[in-house]
């Protein structure tokens, strides 16, 4: 995507290092709890006062459960320590500080959407971190777009265009060009519906 933008239009990649990404989920969590966020476990009760999660788990081994083996493993973890808590909010504001310096001009930034093709639904689990490459945008108050990227291994992968607060033409601009350079969106799936 970066050599396309470079050879038809002039516009120099920079590789960015941003070793902060790496904590993206525990920044994400932080934000949460700093707006005061209910617990992952509320969504999962449809209404009801409680859910028992450990029963849900074990319904889940069974494929009795109404829930994801990942949602209800992820309702069940202890929430971050302060400590972590404030050391995740730091990272979250030099983050947000690095982007910043970035999208003073009139940037676009090209990131993954996931580090890797779509794991099976249980490799989330011990991969939980790989799920920020989203939302860690929205956190920070950037548009984003997702751009289809095409296949790998018959998966479909894709790439984000982030640029600065209300740069949103930049974002969609970009994913249009790349539309014609990786043909848009298409059924990964050979069953034709």
């Amino acid at each position: 995507a970066a050599k396309h933008f470079e050879e038809e239009f002039g516009a120099k990649p920079i590789p960015l290092d941003i070793k902060e990404m790496q904590y993206a989920f525990g920044m994400w969590s932080a934000k949460f709890r700093e707006i005061g966020a209910p617990p992952l476990k509320t969504g999962l009760c449809y209404g009801k006062e409680s859910i028992n999660l450990w029963l849900e788990l074990l319904k889940s081994f069974f494929r009795c459960s109404d829930h994801t083996f990942p949602l209800i493993f992820f309702s069940l973890l202890k929430p971050m320590d302060d400590k972590m808590y404030h050391k995740c909010l730091e990272m979250y504001n030099a983050l947000h500080k690095k982007f910043e310096d970035i999208f003073e001009e009139d940037a676009v930034v090209l990131f993954p959407t996931h580090p890797e093709p779509p794991p099976h639904y249980l490799m989330t689990i011990p991969k939980f971190a790989n799920v920020a490459y989203t939302p860690i945008f929205n956190i920070l108050g950037y548009p984003v777009t997702a751009i289809p990227a095409g296949l790998s291994n018959g998966l479909p992968i894709g790439i984000q265009a982030i640029s600065g607060q209300f740069k949103d033409h930049l974002t969609i601009a970009t994913a249009q060009e790349l539309d014609k350079v990786f043909g848009g969106w298409f059924n990964p799936s050979p069953v034709k519906v």
